[in-house]
């Protein structure tokens, strides 16, 4: 198992950075906070490129800043800045080779992809002629990419590698890198600030904010918690569910999951058949009734219970925390978030432990939140 522990503190500038983690996960970690929050900071310490800090990175058991600190050109880590140093006397093919003749044979990986599959994968083809500087954005990130997993590193460090992607290939890639990541069991620590990203390909996730560890844990106990609430904002507060797809209706294009139980219509295809699903929505796209609506208010209808009522003062709205009915095992419900006025919830008459009903459009959910295996 691969394990990545990272202690950085000192002063950067005007910034104070005191972190501290054990990344232990195969998987994709996505390190989230606000801007200026410090995470490029994280990813360029532990890539070897600082000198004045106060740091201790240790992948495998080995520390890469002790007395004889290892450089970033020797380190087993591949790291993806979000602005693509690429050599630009080079054309992207012989970028591509640089990164293969640098790999020792005794450092060699046994990466299950080869250089043409993933010069494929990422699209490559038609640019292996061309110099970086009649690349675009988008293209230099993806000839960036596919030179980081030519080293073969031991540890992906991605910093916002989608930043000038359009939608199209930031599906595709986000599908390319959870590939790559189960069948390489290569870990990723990934940098975005887009939270329907996240919802994709995280796995796991690790807040910041000031330079500091916030919180960690699975993503859909981190999207819902109140950490992630307060950096996000009451406005993109949302909720993320996750079930199996039990349905899909071709004809409208509709998708059914099975959420415990209980089915969630989604527009598109997020998946085949029994293929895990995970999907994020808006606490301000969600309708709640204390009592069942006998009319196509929309596609979904979930019940569940209140858990938890804040009103927020000096606003007009309030947040409810439910818990699903779980209808293989009570005791294990999926959360979700609704934004509603104050003056509704008095309405209603609504409570702790109130069972209430859920209408959720599915217009409302965004196809780029999916997340699917």
């Amino acid at each position: 198992m691969t394990s990545l522990f990272v202690k950085i503190k000192g002063q950067l500038g005007n910034f104070n950075l005191n972190f501290e983690h054990d990344f232990k996960s195969e998987g994709i970690t996505v390190l989230y906070g606000p801007n200026g929050s410090g995470k490029s900071s994280i990813i360029s310490a532990i890539g070897g490129f600082f000198r004045n800090l106060e740091i201790s990175i240790i992948l495998n058991g080995h520390d890469l800043e002790g007395k004889k600190k290892i450089p970033s050109y020797k380190r087993a880590i591949g790291t993806m800045f979000q602005d693509p140093q690429l050599f630009e006397h080079l054309t992207v093919s012989q970028n591509l080779d640089f990164a293969v003749k640098r790999v020792k044979p005794q450092n060699k990986k046994y990466i299950n992809i080869e250089k043409t599959d993933l010069i494929k994968s990422l699209d490559l083809e038609t640019l292996l002629k061309r110099f970086p500087i009649n690349l675009s954005g988008g293209e230099k990130l993806r000839v960036a990419l596919a030179r980081t997993i030519l080293s073969q590193p031991d540890y992906l460090l991605l910093d916002e590698p989608m930043s000038d992607l359009d939608i199209r290939y930031k599906a595709k890639l986000i599908r390319f890198l959870k590939i790559f990541n189960k069948q390489n069991k290569i870990p990723i620590l990934y940098v975005t600030h887009s939270i329907e990203e996240i919802s994709q390909i995280a796995d796991e996730i690790v807040l910041i904010n000031k330079g500091r560890y916030i919180a960690s844990g699975f993503t859909s106990k981190i999207l819902n918690s109140y950490d992630f609430q307060n950096l996000v904002g009451k406005f993109e507060a949302s909720s993320v569910l996750e079930g199996f797809v039990s349905k899909i209706n071709k004809r409208f294009s509709l998708t059914t999951l099975n959420i415990d139980g209980q089915d969630l219509m989604v527009p598109g295809s997020p998946g085949s058949l029994n293929n895990f699903v995970r999907v994020r929505i808006r606490s301000r796209d969600i309708i709640i009734t204390p009592i069942k609506i006998n009319s196509y208010v929309a596609e979904n209808l979930l019940v569940g219970k209140i858990l938890e009522i804040e009103i927020e003062k000096k606003t007009a709205f309030s947040e409810l925390v439910i818990v699903l009915l779980n209808k293989k095992n009570e005791n294990k419900g999926q959360i979700l978030r609704a934004r509603i006025t104050t003056y509704n919830l008095e309405k209603m008459n609504l409570s702790d432990n109130k069972k209430i009903y859920i209408y959720i459009r599915s217009v409302s959910i965004d196809r780029q939140a999916y997340q699917h295996n």
